[in-house]
Parts: structure tokens; C-alpha cells; sequence
């Protein structure tokens, strides 16, 4: 099949971690991809990666400096056929909770439903979303690490973030508020069947993986995730943890899920869940601590050298799911399972070993 059979797919956030690697998997699948960065610069540096070299004859870009505003994607979505929806605002602390946090994750998803209704080509639109939609972050770290709950395809958002509007008391309040409702709302519009395309929404649990466009230990510092530092690198215990999932793996869900043979309208879940299944009866600190095991037992000589030092104790604070990813894995993936923590880590380890030092 050809690239041109396939169709243009849309995917904002392109330069992000995600987003890369699902530039990557759509170029791969016979996709044509536009890039929607913030800057023209951005797609310079995804032009530059290695692994989209073979494809750049399939690769165009559009700049949306503020997504937030109105009619920001109308030019963008110009004859896609799909759209893949990453992009969004990280909840850093400086960031005022009302005005760069709620209202552009609400606003750039109405925008993004309005231009695939103006565009007249869409035909589906993958959503990223996240588990901090599903809990209320009002009750502070009390969520314990047992993963008593079931974080899969029917999985229900948190009521009371629902509830929650501005003016909005932390980026963390405004971050869960923005995605359970942005949650519901997409959710109600797929459900009303009233658009001329489908909407369908992706919950991933922490990304781990190597970057291409890292080429030193520190530089790798900088970008590898909180769970997976804390365990290589003994930092700072994370406050959440939703399941663990592989960038590659994560990115093939959400490509995956455009395939409107695979996944017939009728079909579509509230969420497919980007997280490998967790172990029943296995509780958070004990998923930690299996793979700490592994660490020490692989890296032995590395951890003597102290290139890493395994923070067995930095549990994440809250783990409320445990992850059931059995019908993603069947609809999208042909039952093949995505890799999980243990397997995700020893990867980044073997990856961070072969980097350059900074003086090399």
C-alpha cells in the first residue's frame, strides 16, 4: 500500500517525545505526515532525525503558534484525512492555573473539533490524554500504592475534577480539571454521533524510551522521565504513576487506532489505555522493587562504578490503577503485549551506557 493510499495524518506536538515517535510509526505505515509545531525551527530538528531520513518526500509541517486561539488550526488540518492530537501544556509550577493551563487545553480541543469540521477531509482524530484526568487533586497523596483500581477501556473519569472551574487554585487542580473535562466533553460528541468523523481518545501511562536526538549522558539527564530516573538514578520519588509504557509502543497505539478497518466506528471504546498490563496482585511497591531487582542484578558493575545508583525506596508516591491493556493489545496490537517497566528501564540503562560522556 502507498503513502498516498493512506492518506495525510496531522500530528501536533511533533517535536515532543510522543509526538516524534509517532511521526516515525505513521511514515512507516504508509502515512504522509504533516508536523504542527509552534515554530518553524521545531521542524527543522525533526528533519534532522535519523529515522524519518528515507521519508522526507512525505513530510511537510505547519506553524500553530498559539493553539488556544481562534480558528489556530484551520489552515493546519487543510486536507488531512487524520489528525493525531498530542500537544498540550505541561503543569510546571510558575504557570498560572486559569490562563496557560485550563483554558488553552480546553480551548485548543474545541479548536481542534472545529477545524476537522471546516476542513471537510477529516475522518478520525486520536487524542492523547492522561490519568490525571481520573483522579481529584484535592485529596492530596492519599491515592497509596496498592493500584486497587483498573485503569482499562471503560475506566471513568474523576467526578470531581469535573466540577472544578476557574479561578483554579494550582497548575496541578487546573491540569486534572482540563483533561477529565476535555475527557467527557470529546467523549459525549463521539458518542452523539453528529460528526463527520470519529474521535477516539488514547490514555498513556509514564513514556520511557531512548531519544535519537540525544548524543550525551547529560543531555540524556535532561530527557529521560521521572519514573525511570528515580530508579537509575536514585532522584526524586515521582508523585504519580498511571502504568509504564514504551515510547515505540505508545506511538504505534496511537497510529494504530487511525486504521478505521481495524477499529470500525461502532467499535471505538471511551479510551484505548497506552500502558503495558500490570501483574494482578502485584501492589506498586512491589512492581518497584522487582524492577530494582533487575537493575542490580544486570547492571552490578555499573552501580560499583556508581554510573547509576537504584532508588529502590522512591516508589511513586500514588499509584491508584492497576492496568489492564487486554483489549488495546487485542484490537491494535494483534495481541502482542507492550513492554513493561522492567523492560522499558533496561533498555534506557543500555542506552544511557552507550552515550558519549560530556568531555569525550
Amino acid at each position: 500500500m502507498t503513502a498516498k493510499n493512506r492518506g495525510l495524518v496531522a500530528i501536533t506536538g511533533a517535536n515532543g517525545f510522543i509526538g516524534y515517535a509517532c511521526v516515525v510509526h505513521a511514515l512507516q505505515a504508509n502515512y504522509r505526515v504533516r508536523c504542527i509545531v509552534r515554530r518553524e525551527d521545531a521542524f527543522a530538528a525533526i528533519e534532522s532525525g535519523l529515522s524519518v531520513q528515507q521519508y522526507l518526500h512525505h513530510l511537510d509541517f505547519a506553524v500553530v503558534p498559539d493553539n488556544a486561539a481562534e480558528n489556530s488550526y484551520d489552515d493546519a488540518l487543510a486536507g488531512a484525512k487524520y489528525v493525531v492530537h498530542i500537544a498540550g501544556a505541561v503543569p510546571l509550577p510558575h504557570l498560572h492555573p486559569d490562563d496557560q493551563i485550563y483554558y488553552p487545553f480546553i480551548r485548543s480541543t474545541k479548536n481542534m473539533i472545529s477545524a476537522a469540521e471546516k476542513s471537510g477531509t477529516v475522518k478520525r482524530i486520536v487524542f492523547t490524554q492522561a490519568g490525571a484526568g481520573l483522579i481529584d487533586s484535592e485529596v492530596g497523596d492519599t491515592y497509596g500504592k496498592e493500584m486497587k483500581g483498573v485503569l482499562d477501556e471503560h475506566v471513568e473519569v474523576n467526578q470531581a475534577a469535573l466540577t472544578y472551574k476557574p479561578p483554579l487554585k494550582s497548575p496541578h487542580q487546573a491540569y486534572c480539571a482540563s483533561k477529565s473535562q476535555c475527557m467527557t466533553y470529546l467523549n459525549d460528541l463521539q458518542r452523539s454521533k453528529k460528526l463527520p468523523f470519529d474521535i477516539v481518545q488514547v490514555i498513556p501511562g509514564t513514556v520511557i524510551g531512548p531519544s535519537e536526538f540525544v548524543t550525551t549522558r547529560s543531555q540524556a539527564l535532561e530527557h529521560i522521565d521521572r519514573q525511570t530516573k528515580a530508579l537509575l538514578f536514585d532522584g526524586m520519588a515521582p508523585r504519580y504513576a498511571f502504568g509504564f509504557v514504551h515510547v515505540q509502543d505508545c506511538a504505534r497505539i496511537h497510529i494504530e487506532a487511525l486504521n478505521e478497518q481495524k477499529v470500525k466506528s461502532k467499535n471505538i471504546p471511551p479510551w484505548f489505555v497506552a500502558a503495558a498490563t500490570s501483574e494482578e496482585g502485584v501492589n506498586g511497591e512491589q512492581m518497584w522493587a522487582k524492577t530494582a531487582d533487575v537493575i542490580e542484578q544486570e547492571f552490578e558493575q555499573e552501580i560499583k562504578e556508581g554510573v547509576f545508583k537504584v532508588g529502590r525506596s522512591k516508589t511513586p508516591v500514588n499509584m491508584p490503577y492497576r492496568v489492564d491493556s487486554g483489549f488495546t493489545e487485542s484490537t491494535l496490537l494483534h495481541g502482542e503485549t507492550m513492554r513493561g517497566l522492567e523492560e522499558c528501564v533496561r533498555e534506557v540503562a543500555n542506552w544511557y551506557l552507550r552515550l558519549k560522556l560530556d568531555d569525550e
